[in-house]
């Protein structure tokens, strides 16, 4: 990870160097050198962020050149910790490589608090937070997850009162953080320079007069256990056939898939239709062939028939950030029309499988003669 993010800088080398431990900073992430600078160095912690831990498992089992031994789980790692592992591979990833324990959190730079999962077990798998009754009993006034309004992207508010709705748990909602109304800098300091983006990140009068919380822009759930799961971004989720669609969750179902090593998923737009349908960008094993498109087609009807992917982009490798967390808008520019997706093949859901989708598919479409 770049030292210039917070994950880096204060949750990995300050921390690491609080404790009086070492830190040892490669030069570039690389599949090939993880693990033996992991090994070089008697790692006994490694952090994680985004996709990170999915581009590990993916790649190929390392072996020792002079015994043929298998050195995937010859590390010295009790712990993983970062925020971004998803639950598809969580278990995959734990048992490939030997490792004991996933500390996952869930924060932002800006935010002004975050939570926990110390995961030694299957209970909390894919958690971003697990608190139990006593901490909740304490503290649990200092956040909310609130309905959220998905045509104005903001949390839903009672046409008389004006006051927003924590939803029950199970349910998925905005989660918002605690500000003291009185002095909201003592807590979050905003963004420099820019008080519009400032003041767009505290709401006031939330579930009663005179409160104020900050906006995280992520929905979550929370489960009567009080374990907390990640479920979207609010500018990620689409809206297709008068339903939502959270692009993580219908990313998490393709990942099972043993032939899918990625899935980013998002909306597009098309001529002729309401709303965004869904569109996954997948890294496969394999080449596509007639089978495994059969099979992907098969596999994705897992899901509820409004989130079923209606195109697969097969890419090498999507945009991301520099901290490896995966990038739509650009994806989500491009569309699928095969004109502007020149480097990517293009396939859509057709009689029960993943088809080429043409260039003459997307003047049928353009012209109004597909009706999806």
């Amino acid at each position: 990870m770049p030292l210039y993010h917070s994950s880096a800088a204060l949750l990995g080398t300050m921390n690491t160097l609080g404790a009086g431990a070492t830190v040892c900073i490669g030069r570039k992430f690389s599949t090939k050198l993880f693990w033996e600078e992991a090994r070089a160095c008697n790692a006994t912690v490694i952090q994680y962020v985004g996709e990170t831990c999915r581009y590990l498992l993916s790649a190929p089992p390392q072996f020792d050149a002079a015994t043929g031994e298998n050195l995937d789980r010859k590390n010295s790692v009790r712990m993983a910790f970062g925020n971004g592992l998803r639950p598809d591979i969580w278990n995959a990833f734990k048992e490939r490589f030997g490792i004991e324990v996933i500390a996952e959190f869930y924060a932002a730079t800006e935010g002004t608090a975050g939570s926990w999962n110390f995961s030694r077990n299957d209970f909390t798998v894919g958690a971003i937070g697990k608190n139990g009754r006593i901490f909740d009993a304490l503290f649990g006034s200092a956040n909310a997850i609130v309905a959220v309004d998905w045509e104005t992207e903001a949390p839903w508010r009672d046409p008389k009162t004006g006051l927003a709705k924590a939803v029950a748990p199970g349910e998925p909602g905005e989660l918002l953080f605690g500000l003291d109304a009185k002095d909201i800098e003592r807590n979050f300091q905003g963004y420099f320079n820019n008080n519009k983006a400032t003041s767009g990140k505290v709401l006031r009068d939330v579930l009663a007069k005179g409160d104020a919380y900050f906006r995280t822009g992520d929905v979550v759930r929370k489960d009567a256990e009080g374990r907390s799961y990640f479920v979207d971004r609010i500018g990620d989720t689409f809206r297709w056939k008068s339903e939502n669609v959270s692009t993580n969750e219908v990313s998490e179902v393709l990942g099972y898939h043993p032939a899918v090593h990625e899935a980013n998923v998002y909306g597009v737009e098309l001529p002729h239709h309401d709303g965004r349908a869904g569109c996954a960008a997948v890294v496969l094993a394999a080449p596509p062939s007639a089978h495994l498109m059969r099979d992907l087609a098969e596999h994705a009807r897992q899901l509820p028939r409004f989130a079923v992917p209606l195109f697969l982009r097969v890419t090498r490798g999507g945009p991301v950030t520099g901290t490896n967390k995966q990038q739509k808008h650009v994806l989500r520019a491009e569309g699928v029309a095969p004109h502007r997706v020149v480097e990517d093949q293009m396939y859509w859901l057709k009689a029960g499988t993943y088809a080429e989708f043409t260039a003459a598919d997307w003047e049928e479409l353009s012209a109004g003669r597909v009706k999806l």
